[in-house]
């Protein structure tokens, strides 16, 4: 599958990112640069949102689903452009019109959309939050001890995978209670993947992502000092974070379709 092709190479430039940044004289604002607001990594997450939206309305006119289904798929389409054109700032990101009054006095980054009203912080905790719970943690424990009413969250493993490659690009060892329960999540997460591993027994292409993750984890722990809690490092998380909402999309639509 292409999009498999396009987030290995993704891995890719995420790790040079880090090690160019951290080692590479003359590189030292490349995480900067790849990571800012509107630049590289935060474009492939508008992308995958985007596609999404035109992906759902591809499969409504392509297959057939029962009324549920139906009404499943209209529903993370519309979420995946809404969302989408609050990245873009409904369009002001391209567009460049000026901020409104409100927006200006309101939003933390002066920009129009809806997300930025909220602090910063705490819309952070509440993203990443919901995201260990719903696509890590609970497919986990589906997956491990087989709870009937987790059988929703039946998540592909390497789907898993690449939310938790993206969370490995933190600040680390920093003295802020939300950053230290981040990393604690992320290291809680790697070792329940590794219990399911052992107990289930995948095949050597998950176990090898596995490791890819884990490796990269390591790596952005010793270069935790190129990293900023004010962001950038945290635009690769949500562009992974989108890639994998993407990738669970079309699971669900491949899952359920009717030809």
């Amino acid at each position: 599958m292409i999009l498999n092709i396009v987030i290995l190479i993704l891995y890719a430039i995420s790790i040079f990112t880090v090690v160019a940044t951290k080692y590479i004289p003359h590189y030292e604002t490349l995480l900067r640069q790849m990571s800012h607001e509107n630049s590289f990594f935060e474009s492939v997450g508008t992308i995958a949102l985007f596609l999404i939206f035109f992906y759902g309305i591809y499969a409504l006119k392509r297959y057939r689903f029962n009324r549920y289904n139906k009404i499943a798929i209209v529903i993370f389409s519309i979420l995946g452009f809404l969302a989408g054109m609050e990245e873009i700032s409904w369009g002001q990101q391209i567009f460049h019109f000026p901020t409104s009054d409100y927006f200006a006095q309101h939003n933390i980054q002066n920009e129009t959309n809806l997300h930025n009203l909220i602090d910063g912080n705490l819309f952070s905790s509440i993203i990443y939050s919901s995201i260990y719970i719903f696509l890590v943690f609970i497919p986990l424990l589906y997956k491990i001890f087989g709870f009937k009413y987790f059988k929703y969250f039946d998540i592909d493993p390497n789907i898993i995978l690449i939310v938790l490659f993206g969370s490995t690009f933190q600040l680390y060892f920093y003295d802020d209670m939300g950053v230290i329960v981040d990393m604690i999540t992320l290291f809680l997460a790697l070792a329940l993947f590794g219990v399911f591993l052992i107990l289930k027994g995948r095949g050597k292409l998950v176990k090898i992502h596995y490791l890819i993750v884990v490796a990269t984890t390591f790596i952005s722990m010793l270069s935790h000092d190129i990293y900023s809690f004010y962001n950038m490092q945290y635009e690769i998380r949500e562009s992974f974070i989108e890639l994998a909402g993407l990738l669970i999309f079309i699971q669900l639509i491949h899952k359920e379709k009717r030809d």
